[in-house]
This record gives C-alpha cells, structure tokens and sequence, in this order.
C-alpha cells in the first residue's frame, strides 16, 4: 500500500461513503437497480446502525486527502455447527470495491486484511466465505482462500 494512503475501520459517518463504493461494486458487477434511490437510503441507514456493532465490520482507506477511496466488509451468520465449522459461526466477506483512480495500489488488499483481522481478533468466525468477481478471485487465493465445490445458488422470495 501506498504510505500516503491509510486504512481505518469504518464508522456511521462513513455510511454515505461506503455505500457510493457498494454502488461502484454493483455498477462494476452489472447488476440493475443501482441508481435506485431506494436501496441506497436504505443502506445508508443499514450501516450507520451496524457499523460500531458486533456483527460487521468495514474497512476503508483513505486518499491522503481525506477521501474514502477503497472498502471491504465483513459480517457474521450463524448456523447450526458442521464438520465444516463446528461453532456454527461464519465470516463472509462482501463489499470490496476500490474508486477507479485509486486502483493498483494495494488498498483492496490492505481493507480485506484488516476485516481478516477483525474477524480473527474480534469474533468467533472460524470459516470466512466470499464471492468472487474474475478480477479479484487471484486477490482472495493470495490471502488463503480456495474454491467450494459447491457454488451459491438463490431464490428471490416474492413478497
């Protein structure tokens, strides 16, 4: 990482921050919606009453002027306990998003290790998952992370 550059973890002030980089991850992902006033009020709210709470956790570094540039979250679920993770207790990285100009600079990485940390140091987690674009599966291999033989499938409940 850059030495002007700095990672901090993420308050409710962020919370306007940090969802424009969430944004930014969706545009980059090409998932509609994402100019939805909606959603993103929302999650302004969602992370200015999680963040400083026990259940998740981001990081975000910042450019030497003081802009948030760079992000990652992480959260926690919990299920009933398996042999894949016997304390029932899961991390899942999300939320990983760097601002175009910021790019190549190691901030992404410097986020995802300090959730790594939090995850470690702060909770219970002893399984962390994620989801991976193409462009940051080699990120995530680097840091320790191997795929599943069995992908993610979903269902949208119709409300």
């Amino acid at each position: 990482m850059t030495p002007a550059w700095t990672t901090r973890r993420a308050t409710a002030v962020d919370a306007e921050a940090v969802v424009e980089l969430r944004a930014l991850m969706f545009s980059a992902m090409g998932v509609a919606g994402v100019d939805d006033p909606g959603w993103r009020e929302a999650a302004v709210r969602w992370f200015e009453a999680a963040l400083g709470g026990p259940h998740a956790c981001v990081v975000v570094a910042e450019d030497p002027g003081g802009r948030v540039v760079a992000g990652a979250m992480g959260g926690l679920r919990f299920e009933t306990p398996s042999p894949v993770n016997p304390n029932g207790v899961w991390g899942l990285v999300n939320n990983v998003a760097t601002r175009p100009e910021a790019r190549r600079r190691g901030l992404a990485r410097a986020c995802v290790v300090g959730v790594l940390d939090w995850f470690r140091d702060e909770t219970e987690a002893t399984v962390v998952e994620l989801f991976a674009t193409g462009e940051g599966a080699g990120l995530y291999e680097e840091l320790g992370f191997t795929p599943t033989a069995w992908p993610a499938m979903r269902l949208r409940l119709q409300r």
